[in-house]
């Protein structure tokens, strides 16, 4: 399976109780932190809030009180909630729109080890509020927190770039993860030319299924860009789709390189495969040439070891050399026959 890395820091991401709630007043440029009580009152002043919920940690009661009324009328926070805490429900990108309300399902390659998990992100936007909600620490966000304040501070001129920061870490732990599957690609591509067992044939199946998974991961977050892009809404501004827009290539052009990588794991396998046929060719041709050799000295050895009254050459003085000279004379005229067809 692929390999990407979780952030210890991670742990520090969140407030108490699996919340992390602040507001963005684009006015004069404020950002701090409030209790959950305080978001009604914020969006109400003309400030936009951002809730950051740990679907493990949280309590669905204490979120929904908290909201506007709309935003659980739209998209249900305790369903979400629910989905999050069900780890046997396979998780798909997606984008949902109401009279208000986008609910963007976004679901990334993360792993821990040795092991590549997806993690599931809900974004949930609405005229003033930002609610993210995941299980546990995720890459995603730990990434946007790291860059989000200079980029608010020195660039962002809607709230709107948090939706764009969200989507670029999306594609950035997606083109991390297809870095490194290239290079697994190209040590099993190098293990193949020089010995190919058992092993090697199950590491490429694996890294093949790698491939796809990821692919699977990557197919829907280009459609929900794309609808995005194309169904134009207030809740995202001009200057984000139009990056949208670039973000789409990008992950258009990864597509074509896990399309490339696993063309290479093809040929490689071929290649291999066809090395195999060779040397298997190459083993019965030499079995054959000593097939040929020893036939008509076979017939020579059968033939005296009939045992008949009457077979005059043994009797004769020098019998058994001249069947050593008729049997040097039968395989050198072998050798030299094999050899003029090529077949040694």
């Amino acid at each position: 399976m692929m390999t990407i890395f979780v952030d210890p820091s991670l742990e520090e991401a969140l407030g108490r109780d699996g919340l992390r709630v602040e507001f963005f007043d684009f006015s004069d440029r404020s950002r701090c932190g409030i209790r959950l009580d305080e978001v009604r009152s914020q969006i109400a002043n003309g400030r936009f809030v951002w809730i950051d919920v740990d679907s493990a940690e949280a309590d669905a009661k204490t979120i929904i009180g908290a909201l506007p009324e709309d935003v659980d009328r739209g998209v249900h926070i305790g369903a979400i909630l629910a989905v999050h805490l069900n780890v046997n429900v396979e998780h798909v990108s997606s984008l949902h729109r109401s009279e208000s309300l986008l609910h963007m399902v976004l679901v990334s390659a993360a792993s821990h080890e040795t092991t590549r998990i997806s993690q599931r992100l809900d974004v949930v936007i609405r005229e003033g509020l930002l609610l993210t909600i995941h299980r546990g620490p995720h890459e995603v966000i730990s990434a946007v927190r790291r860059d989000y304040v200079s980029d608010f501070q020195q660039h962002a001129t809607t709230p709107s770039f948090l939706i764009y920061e969200i989507c670029n870490q999306q594609v950035e732990q997606f083109l991390v993860a297809e870095g490194q599957l290239e290079k697994e690609v190209e040590a099993t591509r190098l293990a193949l030319r020089q010995a190919a067992d058992d092993k090697i044939f199950n590491r490429l199946a694996e890294i093949s299924d790698s491939l796809l998974a990821l692919r699977k991961l990557i197919v829907p977050v280009r459609r929900v860009l794309e609808e995005l892009v194309s169904r134009k809404t207030t809740l995202i501004s001009e200057a984000s789709l139009g990056f949208f827009g670039v973000i789409i290539g990008t992950l258009e052009r990864l597509l074509d390189d896990i399309a490339s990588n696993r063309e290479i794991l093809e040929s490689s396998l071929q290649f291999s495969i066809t090395v195999m046929s060779h040397r298997t060719s190459q083993t019965m041709n030499r079995l054959a040439v000593v097939s040929t050799i020893f036939l008509p000295l076979t017939f020579l050895c059968g033939v005296y070891g009939m045992n008949f009254d009457v077979m005059p050459e043994t009797r004769w003085a020098h019998g058994y050399t001249f069947f050593w000279i008729l049997s040097g004379v039968v395989t050198l005229t072998l050798l030299f026959l094999l050899r003029r067809s090529r077949l040694l």
